[in-house]
């Protein structure tokens, strides 16, 4: 596999930028500043021309699903809400209060509309990963985290990927329609040198593509569907957090990044790899208390 370099593209003065979605009904690429408490949209056709447009400013947005009826849904400190760009303010529709989490972090919806969601733990231990049901309910299905990140699904759709930074493993849990996990394996288990694993995405041939937070030199590692590495790159921000493929051939890489002393020579908050060689799969969409 050979992937090009990743090139500064967009500056927000961010703070922690993250969860970059890509739209391809309405070819918008968001993301959020956690951080900031800020979240982002940037019309793809007119990138040259335009700014990119701050939509959501409010309560911290750990990750954000898209819904099937456009809107966007906000994961925060506090509660879940629902969100459409171009309103005041969100609609908060489920309280959270986990006795064990700070706030919500990455997310993703299911094929079937719920939404699995994992938290950052007041301790190294007490966050976990919750499913959230489309008509509301709240169950945790995994714990013993402190930070609770990238998900996926295999393309046959009967594996979800998991990562647990605090632990710096990718786990794999079965899966089945109903929205059930069985009993997951360590699809990997990474090294101090390899850094956090952060943002996780699958591309259209099932390859896994983790970002690593503080990795010692490849930020960015690629495994095959059976957890063997076949590529890693180095990028330029030390604290890359997450990824999407985008673009109207899904064959663009959005790589979001964070602000961090140890790393003042940062150009921008978001990177950016063109003509990936394999594209990406577009992500399932949310129907949570719609």
């Amino acid at each position: 596999m050979k992937i090009g370099p990743a090139q500064a593209w967009i500056n927000v003065n961010g703070k922690l930028c993250e969860s970059p979605q890509w739209d391809a009904d309405t070819q918008l690429l968001y993301w959020n500043d956690i951080d900031s408490g800020h979240l982002y949209r940037l019309d793809w056709a007119n990138q040259t021309t335009q700014q990119p447009e701050r939509i959501y400013e409010g309560p911290i947005v750990g990750g954000f699903t898209q819904q099937r009826d456009g809107s966007l849904l906000l994961f925060r400190e506090a509660d879940v809400a629902i969100f459409r760009p171009g309103d005041a303010e969100a609609r908060s529709v489920i309280p959270f209060n986990h006795a064990g989490s700070k706030r919500f972090n990455d997310v993703i919806a299911s094929p079937e509309g719920d939404v699995f969601a994992g938290t950052i733990g007041k301790t190294d231990t007490s966050g976990g990963l919750f499913r959230i049901g489309r008509e509301g309910s709240v169950m945790q299905v995994a714990d013993g985290t402190g930070c609770s990140n990238g998900l996926g699904f295999t393309l046959d759709l009967k594996h979800l990927f998991w990562t647990c930074s605090t632990r710096r493993r990718i786990y794999r849990f079965p899966y089945s329609p109903g929205g059930e996990l069985g009993e997951p394996v360590i699809f990997h288990q990474g090294s101090e040198e390899q850094g956090y694993p952060d943002g996780l995405t699958l591309d259209s041939e099932g390859n896994v593509y983790s970002i690593r937070w503080t990795a010692q030199k490849y930020g960015l590692i690629v495994f095959n569907p059976d957890g063997v590495v076949i590529h890693q790159q180095t990028l330029p921000p030390r604290a890359s957090s997450s990824l999407c493929f985008g673009g109207p051939t899904l064959t663009d890489l959005a790589i979001t990044s964070a602000a961090e002393a140890s790393d003042p020579d940062r150009e921008a908050d978001l990177y950016h790899i063109a003509d990936m060689p394999i594209p990406g799969r577009l992500e399932f969409r949310s129907e949570v208390c719609s």
